[in-house]
């Protein structure tokens, strides 16, 4: 899994080079990013949609059968869910730590979509403003597995 979440992290970044709406912050951004979809596509049974697109996801990374829509966002210091203000909004929202040594990811918590839309607003040192909601506040997986399995 780790080699095809590399290839598909090296192809997306071969697309989207150069492209003004692509915020690289840090290194092997697009594998961190993947890998914390991917675990949440095996924690909802679902793989990840690995196609490439000029235009990108638009913040779309998984369409539950709930028809619910859910955007992971996936840091290595995951203190906080942050979500860039302006952007659409999803209907969920889940955050994932990005472990380094493993080259893996593991789920955080999650949240809906209208609580991002109301919360605290925070600029970050590289001056994006972004809604904040602060990992400890987020919601149990286990709420979102269980309204996915019913």
């Amino acid at each position: 899994m780790k080699d095809h979440i590399k290839k598909a992290a090296a192809a997306r970044k071969a697309l989207h080079d150069g492209q003004p709406s692509q915020r690289v912050l840090s290194v092997y951004h697009d594998q961190v990013g993947l890998a914390g979809e991917f675990v949440f596509g095996r924690f909802c049974g679902l793989f990840p949609d690995t196609s490439l697109r000029a235009e990108g996801d638009r913040g779309v990374d998984f369409r539950l059968p709930l028809l619910f829509t859910v955007d992971v966002k996936t840091a290595r210091r995951p203190y906080a869910l942050l979500h860039e203000k302006g952007k659409p909004i999803a209907d969920i929202y889940v955050l994932a730590a990005y472990h380094e040594t493993e080259e893996e990811a593991s789920l955080v918590g999650w949240d809906w979509g209208s609580a991002v839309k109301r919360a605290e607003v925070r600029t970050s040192p590289h001056g994006i403003t972004n809604y904040y909601i602060p990992a400890d506040r987020l919601r149990p997986m286990a709420e979102l597995q269980k309204r996915i399995n019913t």
